[in-house]
């Protein structure tokens, strides 16, 4: 789907009004059961509880990031010799005031969509219904509560937070370019580089904020599969929903909206309805494992392109999150080149072309699959075609040594062979009585015409002679 830059302010009106429409029609969780809503703020506390969490909130409880998660993204905005680089850990006071203020959140402090919290109120616990409504509302909490702090502005660094929020790369000594055009920065230095849309948001660089707390917590921004799971009027639909994805930016993780594995989203709900006293805040030795954040990788294999996530596939939390890009837009984004890291599937185009090159392959499970040595199990493909062209390629390598070595050199020299008379013999069995008696006729022939070559030597060495 593209836009043309001549509507492109239409569209962005359109969005904000629905945004601004969808914020204040927001309602608390008390309209839910006590079951639905002790679920909820239990999942919501085993969050908090955790040293990533409050690691997180003491961020901006101290108004500036540390320098290694600020620079943990693949496009973390940041240039040159940022002042941002200085900070390495964090003010005295952070951490204590986030490990005082988590545990004294409170549930009326929070409103969410009603469709979605009917929803939940609908579902069954247990239910896959159950679960990722769950999870969607713990995403807009935690996403909420990193927005409330921001406002606050406790600020508790010391130094001017404004002077490195607000710093823009000076024109570099060598530069010859007449005009200099510095990058300006984004919105809050506390970024997710796909959602800085602060002018759409409802709660401004605040949201900027709660959408960068969602992927240093979970791994990503959570984001679902709306048409599969809701019908035209965005009401959701009663069948099972599919898994949720995530729209990560870490520096070693893939850019595209991918889809979480069966087992990694059982995992998040597994913890997310644990009994706390079952949880290790400090996450050393956990009774139970906390699976946060969730880094996908190459065994996620179902993923989308952030441009064509919202306008295509309608993966999306809320549809006014992102800009969509006009047309020109998505075909410079459409002639980037692919890395593995974001297109997996390039690795498997890479072991295709060296199977059929002969070459060796590399050290790994899919060489261990080859060679017969192991198995790839549900998590090393998505619905087995991997697993099937590896197969295919591996008929087609036997093939090849098979070929290799019916016309091995010694078996040539066998079937073909040489004629007495040094000419190369013509005869193949199918070929049969016709060539070889062709072969008869041209060695007579040629052995006459050497007797006769003989005989002009002698008379011609006589002549010499006398």
């Amino acid at each position: 789907m593209s836009i043309y830059p001549d509507v492109m302010p239409a569209v962005l009106d359109q969005l904000r009004e629905k945004a601004r429409a969808e914020y204040r029609a927001r309602i608390p969780i008390r309209k839910l059961d006590k079951l639905h809503r002790d679920a909820l703020t239990r999942a919501i506390n085993n969050v908090l509880s955790t040293e990533l969490a409050i690691f997180t909130y003491a961020q901006i409880i101290d108004g500036l990031p540390t320098a290694d998660v600020a620079w943990d993204r693949r496009l973390p905005g940041l240039y040159g010799d940022h002042p941002l680089d200085g900070h390495e850990e964090l003010c005295p006071g952070a951490m204590e005031k986030a490990r005082e203020i988590c545990p004294l959140w409170d549930p009326d402090m929070l409103a969410f969509n009603p469709k979605l919290v009917n929803a939940f109120q609908r579902a069954a616990p247990g239910t896959k219904m159950f679960n990722t409504r769950l999870i969607e509302l713990v995403a807009v909490a935690l996403h909420q509560f990193g927005a409330l702090l921001y406002q606050m502005d406790f600020r508790l660094h010391k130094g001017d937070v404004d002077a490195v929020v607000n710093w823009v790369m000076p024109r570099p000594w060598w530069s010859r370019e007449e005009k200099w055009e510095p990058v300006p920065p984004r919105p809050s230095i506390f970024n997710h580089h796909a959602y800085v849309d602060d002018d759409i948001y409802p709660e401004g660089k605040a949201d900027v904020v709660g959408y960068w707390v969602e992927d240093r917590i979970f791994g990503g921004v959570v984001v679902f599969d709306r048409r599969a799971e809701t019908d035209k009027d965005g009401n959701f639909l009663p069948q099972d929903p599919p898994n949720i994805y995530l729209h990560p930016c870490r520096s070693t993780v893939t850019m595209r909206v991918t889809q979480l594995l069966d087992h990694q989203q059982q995992a998040l709900v597994d913890f997310l309805l644990s009994d706390p006293a079952s949880i290790d805040s400090s996450e050393a030795t956990p009774t139970r494992p906390c699976p946060l954040p969730i880094l996908v990788d190459d065994r996620n294999r179902k993923r989308y392109d952030p441009e064509d996530a919202i306008t295509i596939h309608l993966i999306y939390r809320d549809v006014w999150e992102r800009k969509p890009l006009d047309k020109d837009e998505r075909n410079m984004m459409k002639r980037r080149p692919q890395c593995a890291i974001d297109y997996p599937e390039a690795n498997l185009q890479l072991l295709r072309l060296n199977m059929a090159a002969g070459e060796p392959l590399p050290e790994g499970r899919y060489k261990r699959y080859l060679e017969g040595e192991g198995d790839l199990d549900e998590n090393d493909v998505d619905e087995g075609p991997l697993k099937r062209a590896l197969d295919q390629y591996m008929e087609i390598n036997g093939i090849v040594k098979k070929v290799k070595l019916e016309h091995a050199p010694g078996e040539a020299e066998e079937k073909g062979g040489t004629s007495e008379g040094g000419h190369e013999g013509k005869g193949k069995e199918k070929e049969g009585e016709k060539n070889k008696g062709a072969e008869e006729n041209e060695v007579g022939e040629t052995g006459q015409v050497e007797e006769e070559t003989r005989e002009k030597s002698c008379e011609n060495g006589d002549t010499q002679v006398q």
